[in-house]
């Protein structure tokens, strides 16, 4: 009997030890900024060399064409 109510002790003190680490150790705690999601942003092609660039970056040309800098929208030739 005496040897439950120690096993009972420890086990209640090892929860109560875990469940404070986690709310010391939590994001909000750290001032960890949220993951993105997982949406992210659309991505373009570059129709002069084919790297993918997120869109806000790109740099559009004539048409619907779109690049990753204008170095290679100058060099473009249409085929």
């Amino acid at each position: 009997m005496k040897a439950l109510l120690w096993l009972g002790l420890i086990v209640t003190v090892i929860y109560l030890l875990r469940k404070k680490s986690r709310a010391v150790f939590s994001r909000e705690a750290m001032d960890i900024p949220p993951r993105r999601s997982a949406d992210g942003e659309a991505m373009v092609q570059c129709a002069e060399c084919g790297i993918h660039v997120p869109a806000s970056e790109a740099v559009a040309g004539a048409g619907a064409l779109m690049f990753c800098c204008p170095e290679h929208r100058a060099l473009h030739r249409p085929s």
